[in-house]
């Protein structure tokens, strides 16, 4: 059964079907983007992602237009993820008749206006009617120079691990919109912001780009557990994370006290944070994260990649823990 293989799993086993026919192809299947080579120095960039109601988002809890800049912005993330430079976009979108007009137009407002911030051309894409459920998928197209691409698979051991902002935000932000009288509260903004209207790191991912220090890179979109976990898998190493590392805000720490929730759950395993995860060589983190904060962004180190295939929680007690996947699989959740 399919729920019994899990989305990753079911990816594994399609992947074998999936054939590329040309040279040109330098990545298909198994990183954030489709990486094709156009000319000796450049790269071209293809990523595309689904969002559908009930599944990604819910009408009564966000706004038109909010749903239209996330389903834009969890594309930029992948762009970004890859080092590269977003350029046009093409949207579909499967609706329901019963929709109105006016939600829609605000729905579109939110991918133009997002759009816009990274001079983004929306060029087209496709309308058809749905039965059931909204479905919007978009397609982004980028670009990035061919020595500054980044993958999933080049982390060696002993770079550090690090983030380019807070984890769990996105969780938190969901479990109050669902469950709290008090999600109006100004100490909740920027978990509820993270949630409904996440930006995609593009700048940050330029600067790693640059760098030529970062050896792999992902966003983080189905929880640290899950997205380390592919970089593990594919450089073929093991990882510890520093629980004393790990930014824990009063925001984050609030939510949980009033949710009765562990807040190393939704760091770990939450998703939708979209952040980047950076491979860096230790010799030049510093230099690298002196050019993000210049770049008024964030790049925080949380541990380091290590030889073998486990990875590790080391707690703030010294106690050692293993870090599983558990974070968003779609058959599985």
């Amino acid at each position: 059964m399919l729920k019994d293989l899990g989305e990753f799993g079911f990816i594994d086993r399609i992947s074998s079907l999936c054939k590329t026919h040309g040279n040109d192809v330098i990545r298909g299947i198994g990183d954030d983007c489709a990486i094709i080579k156009i000319s000796p120095d450049e790269n071209l960039l293809i990523t595309t992602d689904m969002m559908v109601e009930r599944v990604h988002f819910l009408v009564n809890l966000q706004t038109a237009h909010s749903i239209g800049a996330k389903a834009l912005a969890v594309n930029l993330s992948d762009i970004a993820a890859c080092g590269g430079t977003p350029k046009q976009a093409f949207v579909s979108i499967a609706i329901p008749d019963c929709f109105d007009v006016i939600w829609l137009e605000d729905l579109y407002r939110g991918i133009s206006e997002l759009a816009a911030e990274f001079e983004v051309d929306i060029l087209g894409g496709d309308t058809t009617r749905s039965l059931t459920d909204m479905v919007i998928n978009i397609l982004v197209t980028g670009f990035t120079k061919n020595n500054e691409t980044l993958f999933r698979n080049g982390a060696h051991d002993g770079d550090i691990i690090a983030v380019s902002g807070h984890l769990g935000y996105s969780a938190a932000g969901l479990e109050l919109l669902r469950n709290s009288s008090n999600s109006s509260d100004q100490i909740y903004a920027p978990l509820l912001d993270a949630h409904l209207k996440p930006k995609p790191h593009v700048g940050v991912g330029r600067i790693l780009a640059r760098s030529q220090a970062c050896n792999a890179a992902i966003d983080i979109s189905d929880g640290l557990s899950s997205d380390l976990g592919h970089v593990c898998k594919q450089s073929g190493l093991g990882a510890t994370i520093f629980e004393e590392m790990l930014p824990l805000s009063e925001a984050l720490t609030q939510a949980a006290l009033e949710l009765s929730a562990d807040p190393m759950e939704w760091i770990l395993n939450g998703g939708e944070d979209y952040v980047l995860l950076a491979a860096i060589r230790s010799e030049e983190f510093a230099k690298v994260k002196l050019a993000v904060t210049e770049a008024g962004a964030d790049l925080i180190e949380i541990g380091r990649f290590v030889s073998g295939s486990e990875m590790k929680l080391i707690k703030k007690s010294g106690m050692v823990f293993d870090i599983f996947p558990k974070g968003w699989d779609h058959f599985r959740a």
